[in-house]
């Protein structure tokens, strides 16, 4: 451990009893697994926006026709892309909070900051998600028939209001930890090493409580925008959303590195354990039902361009679509098109026919015209 830095007037300038190591908390694979998450979701959102922007998700055509049912399809398998892992993040995030808020006093400062950038991951990508969520579900025609669910009480609205509520109550507590903060103190935890998270010469706690006042009020404004806002504003509240993600990341991969060679007696967070396994495993489901709908998603659309929109009509995929025979319900529709088509070309013909006639009958009776 490298010796504390000089001190000034007899007191410390820096920090030089952290805490101790606490895996489940800071370890590798909670930051990871969180953060990676998050940035999935972030770049979900984006997508699903710019689709939103070309009109891809637009149902224009109406209920019944082969059309609709293809638009409808799509926004369905769009609408499961992105909310991948963002129930599951959501849980962990929750479950992370509640260990926070459950430890008292035996969390020291250093892990209740980490716990904050951490879990703030969790809010920003679900408040991107739900932005995008939300306008797609207004779009959806099922979303305007349910008048049993309010639409702000549907069980994802409900976990994500539960969320809001728990990090109102961290930041508070961690407010209030900042308060007691002490380079002189005998005990552990209430104090850490700041070095590259403020400005140079910035007076602590002070730089932190404002920090952590700013990013707070920033992450729930964004979380009640994406919950209550118009769909008009689905723009600027993702860019708001977004653009808190580098400053959380920044902070949590900072404040990590500068204290983990102060933990006390030299230990080590970096042990895998139930909670680093946990998250970890997490992710890698998140990834896997992401990789399995997009593949979905591709062959669906693919299919659509090789066969054209009577393909959203069946339950089959490709494979299964090519070797079944179209049921009866298919083949009165298909039948009923084509019928349509052919009085189209009958009503054109019988035209041609009818001003043929009448050229024929004025030839007859003009000789004139026949010179």
């Amino acid at each position: 451990m490298e010796a504390p830095e000089s001190e000034l007037h007899g007191e410390p300038t820096q920090c030089e009893k952290v805490g101790e190591a606490m895996p489940d908390i800071a370890g590798f694979g909670i930051l990871l697994g969180l953060s990676v998450q998050a940035f999935i979701s972030l770049v979900l959102s984006f997508w699903v926006f710019f689709l939103t922007k070309l009109g891809r998700l637009d149902i224009q055509h109406p209920e019944g026709t082969a059309e609709h049912a293809s638009e409808k399809k799509r926004l369905g398998f769009v609408s499961e892309i992105l909310m991948v892992g963002n129930d599951l993040q959501m849980v962990t995030g929750v479950a992370l909070i509640i260990t926070a808020l459950t430890a008292g006093d035996d969390i020291d400062l250093y892990h209740l900051h980490l716990v904050y950038d951490t879990v703030s991951f969790v809010g920003i990508s679900n408040a991107a998600a739900l932005i995008c969520w939300t306008f797609m579900g207004a779009k959806s025609p099922k979303s305007r028939t349910n008048k049993f669910i309010p639409a702000h009480w549907t069980p994802r609205f409900r976990v994500s209001y539960v969320f809001a509520l728990l990090f109102l109550a961290l930041t508070i507590i961690l407010e209030i930890r900042l308060n007691r903060w002490s380079l002189t103190s005998e005990e552990l935890g209430f104090c850490y090493i700041t070095t590259g998270l403020s400005v140079p010469g910035a007076s602590h706690p002070f730089a932190d409580k404002t920090y952590v006042a700013v990013t707070a009020v920033w992450l729930l404004l964004s979380m009640f925008g994406a919950l209550f806002c118009s769909s008009k504003l689905r723009k600027p509240l993702l860019l708001i959303s977004g653009l808190q993600f580098p400053v959380h990341l920044y902070m949590m991969i900072r404040l990590r590195t500068e204290n983990q060679q102060y933990l006390e007696d030299g230990e080590n967070e970096n042990e895998w354990d139930f909670g680093q396994t946990t998250a970890t495993i997490l992710l890698g489901l998140a990834v896997g039902q992401l990789l399995h709908q997009g593949v979905q998603y591709v062959k669906f659309e693919r299919a659509l361009k090789k066969y054209g929109p009577d393909y959203a009509l069946t339950d089959h995929n490709e494979e299964e679509y090519v070797a079944t025979p179209a049921s009866l319900v298919e083949q009165g529709i298909r039948l009923a098109r084509d019928v349509k088509r052919g009085a189209s070309s009958n009503r054109v013909d019988r035209e041609g026919f009818v001003e043929q006639h009448e050229e024929s009958y004025e030839l007859i009776n003009n000789p004139e015209r026949r010179a």
